[in-house]
């Protein structure tokens, strides 16, 4: 079932927080965003202090995102069939017991690398489970009208805490120790789960839930009905061309921008000359550029969203290719704000263009291989990275960003559908 063409609906950039179940939701993804932001800052410079190793740097990266691509399209069919609320819940209750756990670890003096490799795991495995269904969630709770800027609003909450977290988790960690951190980082995963128990979902969504439950009545325990769910839902995203074609730019936009973000501490210090904090500034400005394109798009029409999402993408490489070509840290920090605002376009729109075209009973499946793409970008980042190594990060970023601008432009030429949607 496909959206109806809205012309000239006018939406508040706030108006989705006057739902309570959305603001009940909107603060709990507050909570647990926050602790992810702190969780990498804190884990990076702990990991670091600890074994001195790049390497490990980047093998705790990979281990927090390789569950993602095993365990995704699972999360999806999990949040298809059972209550999307309950399944964030008992992640944040998972999360909140490791994040505890290793805080115990690091009070009595035990923690080693090992241990927070295991963390790394057993968190980015739960993150893959639960993120298809928090995403399903806000259809649940807001009517189309407000989908765009609901979701949105959701991104603008995690670019604050991409903003906020990590200098808090920096101060924390200077004044009060790693494993009290650890211990606030639980707390606040908590605090995320119990800000869920006000949230309900809309009338409709409850009755298409129950529908979909009645349709699998005697056999939503069956292992081959699972398996039946999963492969039908894989051929649901390759069979609905405008779903196929969505994901299928999404990835391509990911692999090609994302990667400049993991390269930006060694190009700052290689390339600008910047010191640690300045490093932070920059980190700050490409968050607040997010955090101001989030509400531009909050307070969007829901009209043309395909051609701005594809305008965003195009903006994200050519101010890309700004950042790889600058040697001036004031002028890369104006680039990295407008780096941001791109940033933000492309993940509010591909996303609420996924929950706008996706029928109602395969939405979580296909949000599971939408989630794939932060599992995606650690992969590309490491071959990034050997490409830097091989002939410079500046020609690297620079290539990756040509590669976005010549994608993009032909997306718009040759992609007529894409540009029509709404």
């Amino acid at each position: 079932m496909r959206p109806k063409r809205s012309r000239g609906v006018s939406v508040r950039t706030f108006d989705s927080l006057s739902d309570r179940s959305f603001r009940w939701y909107f603060f709990s993804m507050l909570g647990w965003f926050a602790s992810m932001n702190m969780q990498q800052l804190a884990r990076g410079v702990i990991v670091y202090d600890m074994t001195g190793s790049y390497a490990a740097l980047g093998l705790i990266s990979l281990a927090n995102a390789v569950p993602g691509l095993f365990l995704a399209l699972p999360g999806g069919l999990v949040a298809d069939r059972v209550s999307c609320k309950l399944v964030v819940q008992l992640g944040q209750i998972a999360n909140t017991a490791v994040a505890s756990s290793i805080a115990v670890l690091m009070l009595m003096g035990a923690i080693t690398f090992e241990y927070l490799l295991i963390g790394a795991v057993l968190q980015g495995g739960v993150n893959a489970i639960i993120m298809p269904a928090r995403q399903s969630m806000i259809p649940e709770m807001v009517s189309r009208e407000r989908l765009m800027n609901a979701v949105a609003l959701s991104s603008a909450g995690t670019n604050v805490m991409r903003l906020a977290a990590p200098p808090v988790g920096g101060l924390l960690l200077a004044f009060i120790g790693p494993g009290w951190v650890y211990m606030a980082m639980a707390t606040l995963y908590l605090s995320g789960a119990a800000c869920l128990l006000p949230v309900r979902r809309s009338p409709e969504a409850t009755a298409q839930k129950e529908a979909q439950r009645n349709a699998r009545s005697g056999s939503a325990s069956s292992y081959k009905a699972m398996l039946h769910d999963l492969a039908e839902g894989c051929r649901y995203m390759t069979r609905d061309r405008v779903i196929f074609m969505i994901l299928g730019m999404s990835f391509m936009i990911v692999a090609l921008s994302q990667p400049y973000q993991m390269m930006l501490p060694g190009f700052a210090k290689d390339i600008l000359g910047a010191s640690p904090g300045e490093l932070g500034v920059l980190m700050s400005l490409t968050g607040l550029g997010a955090l101001f394109g989030s509400l531009i798009v909050a307070s969007m029409p829901a009209r043309r969203r395909g051609l701005v999402l594809l305008g965003s993408a195009l903006v994200m490489g050519l101010t890309t290719l700004a950042f790889s070509l600058s040697e001036s840290l004031w002028l890369t920090a104006g680039i990295v704000f407008a780096i941001g605002i791109g940033q933000s376009g492309r993940m509010s729109l591909s996303n609420v263009l996924i929950q706008s075209y996706t029928d109602t009973e395969y939405r979580g499946r296909v949000m599971s291989v939408y989630m794939m793409e932060f599992s995606l970008v650690a992969f590309g980042t490491f071959f990034v990275g050997i490409l830097s190594n091989a002939i410079g990060v500046q020609a690297a970023l620079a290539a990756t960003a040509t590669g976005l601008i010549i994608f993009s432009a032909l997306a718009v030429l040759l992609f007529p559908r894409m540009r029509r949607l709404d």
